[in-house]
């Protein structure tokens, strides 16, 4: 997935939720952030990022932050990106790292009462569930999930094991939007209801998968599944 009109810039503050204020050829701007993490160990003054120049009529801000250098790496903050580059990644190849390859695939699916990210079929004519989740947070090293309290991810596990219970096989798929670490966790002292319940879904059956993408600036792209503990 590649952005288009992303320019440089500097991390100058944080205005709200969704609001930041950066600098970009020696004026400062104010940027949409896409992500409702905490982000605190990214957003701060000083880092450079990535901001994509967006305009239109109904915005209130003409530019997007999608990445942060955190000390040398580039970390992708685009919610929306880790969608993107599994749909990328499917229509180009039915494959994605750590998922047998699907025969066809459909996103956004209704299931019981949730939507899952993306509907498949294997070749054994199954259905395959995977739901995405993307991960911009490390810590000493190793990815954790989630920066900020979620309910959502929650309810999302719970419908997997119950289709795993059907016969349908399940993927949680985690896209780790950084390309420098070895391991991926859940942040237990985030989310604690978030790990058990992944704990209880492994058990009956459903998949968890962590995988690292290349990113730049302008750029993020699947790369290879790492280590999920």
């Amino acid at each position: 997935m590649k952005y288009s009109n992303y320019h440089i810039a500097k991390f100058v503050k944080k205005i709200n939720r969704f609001t930041v204020i950066c600098e970009l050829d020696g004026q400062e701007i104010i940027v949409h952030l896409k992500n409702t993490g905490r982000n605190v160990e990214l957003l701060v003054p000083g880092y450079e990022v990535s901001v994509v120049h967006n305009p239109g009529p109904k915005r209130k801000t003409d530019y997007d932050l999608v990445a942060v250098n955190k000390l040398g790496h580039w970390i992708n903050i685009d919610s929306q990106a880790p969608n993107a580059v599994v749909k990328e990644s499917l229509a180009e190849s039915l494959s994605i790292p750590g998922v047998p390859k699907l025969v066809e695939f459909k996103p956004e699916t209704k299931i019981d009462d949730s939507r899952i990210d993306f509907w498949g079929l294997t070749a054994d004519k199954r259905n395959c569930w995977i739901e995405t989740k993307g991960v911009t947070l490390e810590m000493d090293g190793i990815a954790k999930f989630p920066d900020a309290p979620t309910t959502r991810a929650v309810k999302h596990v719970k419908t997997m094991t119950n289709a795993v219970k059907n016969g349908d096989h399940a993927y949680l798929y985690f896209v780790v939007q950084m390309d420098y670490v070895s391991d991926m966790t859940i942040n237990l002292a985030m989310a604690p209801k978030l790990a058990a319940a992944i704990n209880d879904a492994v058990r009956r059956g459903v998949h968890v998968v962590a995988c690292d993408c290349v990113v730049t600036p302008g750029e993020m792209k699947l790369r290879q599944v790492i280590n999920f503990k």
